[in-house]
């Protein structure tokens, strides 16, 4: 996918960017509609928007004809045009436990900008006109299905995957009145849904799609599994090379990332926790000085979170971990968090 920033006008400055052309649709996979699209980022959202609805009211006679011109151009090359943009946070959502039939519902709404509009404007699946729960938009269903578990235990610990899942349409602007819509007071952008798809980051699993997609491709950053700062390379010895000549595997020399990321995963799983309770995002980072026998001898939190709930609800986990033996006497290093 091919990303693309759109200016916008100011005091009477602007460039425009040549816009993809539009591609035939062909429904074998997300992927093949996804991949002449341009794919746009808040920012670049923002400038659609304001290619479409700029009353250019502003500045004098020449700067409001040179933001109509600019303006104009822009809408008319847009027209046409194949978009890749995430969905927000009303997108996706997990209904309740059915205990009759041991699952939970799954539903995908056309939410572009659902819960904070851009330049102004709602931004929605052209399926159907939306309706509103006070300042956020509940557009059409896109997609609506169920999901088995084997109970309500391992619905939940799925559930959790929700803070990460990532939602992709591939969109155009709707032909009717330029993508424009107003209703209830409320103005908006309609754009028709080409192809969706709801995903893990973590480990790029499809959740749902349409057309089919093949695996997304994974961000462990997403997950708070980054490569562990300061980190040094590998240096078990071979078998054999232990003390007292024993079968037991042989201390390392000195702890590497494979070792301290193992020893992590808790505090990673517990930071997620903290997330669903707190729903406060944000980068931390833990900072260690550890003996040769796997203890902790100071620990310390910095970023986001210091003296906050979350970062409480984080510390109880990272001060529990117990890290590997190792001959080195005392090992530092940090290891970073994205709560998101």
């Amino acid at each position: 996918m091919r990303t693309w920033g759109i200016a916008i006008v100011t005091t009477g400055m602007f460039a425009t960017l040549a816009a993809a052309p539009a591609r035939a649709e062909d429904p074998k996979s997300f992927e093949s509609l996804a991949g002449d699209a341009v794919t746009l980022g808040r920012a670049d959202l923002a400038g659609l928007v304001w290619s479409l609805s700029a009353t250019c009211a502003s500045g004098d006679e020449l700067a409001q004809r040179q933001c109509k011109a600019a303006r104009d151009a822009r809408a008319a090359e847009l027209q046409g045009a194949t978009f890749v943009v995430d969905g927000d946070a009303a997108a996706f959502a997990v209904g309740a436990w059915n205990p009759g039939t041991k699952s939970v519902a799954l539903t995908l709404r056309g939410c572009v900008a659902c819960v904070a509009p851009v330049g102004g404007m709602y931004v929605v699946s052209s399926k159907a006109a939306p309706s509103f729960k006070g300042g956020t938009a509940e557009a059409a269903l896109v997609h609506e299905t169920a999901r088995a578990f084997r109970d309500e235990e391992a619905a939940r610990r799925w559930g959790k995957r929700l803070q990460h899942l990532r939602t992709q349409f591939v969109v155009r602007i709707a032909a009717a009145s330029g993508g424009m819509w107003e209703r209830d007071g409320k103005k908006g952008l309609a754009l028709d849904v080409l192809a969706y798809r709801v995903f893990d980051p973590c480990d790029g699993d499809i959740v749902c799609a349409s057309p089919p997609s093949s695996k997304a491709p994974a961000d462990s950053r997403t997950c708070g599994e980054a490569v562990v700062e300061g980190e040094a390379p590998r240096t078990d010895e071979p078998k054999g090379g232990g003390d007292g000549g024993t079968d037991a595997p042989p201390l390392p020399m000195q702890l590497d990332a494979g070792h301290i990321k193992a020893a992590m995963k808790p505090v990673v799983e517990a930071s997620k926790e903290c997330f669903a309770v707190y729903e406060v995002a944000g980068k931390a980072k833990m900072i260690y000085s550890v003996s040769g026998d796997g203890s902790i001898l100071t620990y310390e939190q910095t970023g986001d979170f210091v003296d906050t709930p979350t970062g409480k609800c984080i510390d109880k986990a990272a001060r529990a971990v117990v890290f590997p033996k190792s001959k080195k006497k005392k090992s530092g290093f940090s290891f970073p968090l994205v709560l998101q």
